[in-house]
């Protein structure tokens, strides 16, 4: 009789507090963590994503740190290596617990998307990358709607994600399914929103403390294309245009200090107003983005959401009993 072999996966919104489970759920299960984050895979990208490597301690921890800044990383490129190190995890005697809120990425792995040539051509009419990139994201959305996507529940409100989507429609290429030989438990940390917000804000204000300047600076001094940076993730984008626009910002800054700073009429040291209503509108941004995360992942009956981990690992294990 064929072993089941069993797959745990911790989702949820960012700044839910996935890897602060995922670490104690791995040591309790003899597991080892794979990111599900498509930002984590760039080296370079750390205070913006939340990359934090002590905080795995002695756990094993995959899929971080596999490629440089500025390079084109697709889904299905993290859905070959996660495969690959899944099947490493199991011939180790071990539990893959995979971590991750990039929701399209844990939906590939779980559905066993794959692609293949298409056995007809796409008839939508064909446009060049550059002509996407001018299009807004309704005319983006009109456009995915006439592919043959397989009942791919795609980000809409992402239109990075949408113009891959209509490049490789484009290209001849299809995504299938194929169901994985090995089942997945999808845990949802559940909190409530106020306390989302709070532990966003409270992260954006940790960000700039711990370097997130300096870290875009770095990152720009390297010749990684601010473009690049912009489509990578809305904090990213959000700050990179905003040192564009206020070079001084990035001129002899360090990791611990904001570069700019006034005074109020009490003669005490503030931050600049326009850099504060920046992080404001990093802060609100994020808001956002979680709210559209909650939605993508609610869709999906199979998760479990939980709101403490007692009751994650209960769920747990029952499902490796």
């Amino acid at each position: 009789m064929k072993t089941r072999r069993r797959i745990i996966a911790i989702v949820g919104p960012t700044a839910s507090g996935k890897t602060s489970w995922g670490v104690p759920i791995a040591k309790k299960f003899n597991g080892e963590i794979i990111s599900a984050d498509s930002r984590q895979v760039y080296k370079g990208l750390d205070i913006g994503t939340s990359k934090d490597a002590k905080d795995y301690g002695e756990i094993p921890y995959h899929l971080i740190d596999i490629c440089d800044a500025g390079e084109q990383f697709s889904m299905f490129d993290w859905l070959d290596r996660a495969r690959t190190t899944i099947e490493e995890i199991f011939s180790r005697g071990k539990t893959p617990i995979v971590v991750g809120g990039t929701g399209l990425y844990i939906q590939a792995l779980v559905e066993g998307f794959a692609l293949e040539v298409a056995s007809h051509k796409s008839q939508v009419t064909k446009y060049s990358r550059g002509e996407l990139e001018s299009k807004t994201l309704k005319q983006l959305q009109k456009i995915f709607l006439k592919l043959d996507t397989c009942n791919l529940q795609l980000d809409t409100s992402n239109p990075y994600r949408l113009i891959r989507a209509i490049e490789r429609a484009q290209s001849g290429e299809a995504i299938t399914k194929k169901k994985p030989d090995f089942e997945v438990l999808q845990i949802a940390i559940d909190r409530l929103r106020e306390e989302l917000y709070q532990r966003i804000d409270d992260g954006v204000e940790e960000w700039f403390e711990e370097g997130f300047i300096e870290e875009i600076k770095v990152l720009l001094d390297a010749g990684v294309d601010p473009k690049w940076l912009e489509k990578i993730g809305l904090e990213y984008r959000i700050l990179t245009d905003f040192l564009i626009c206020h070079p001084e910002f990035i001129s002899g800054s360090n990791k611990n200090e904001i570069p700019k700073q006034v005074r109020n009429d009490k003669g005490e040291i503030v931050e600049d107003k326009e850099f504060l209503d920046m992080k404001q509108k990093m802060k609100f941004a994020i808001h956002a983005y979680a709210r559209r995360q909650l939605t993508w992942f609610r869709r999906f009956s199979e998760i479990v959401w939980c709101k403490d981990i007692k009751s994650a690992e209960k769920e747990i294990k029952k499902f490796l009993k």
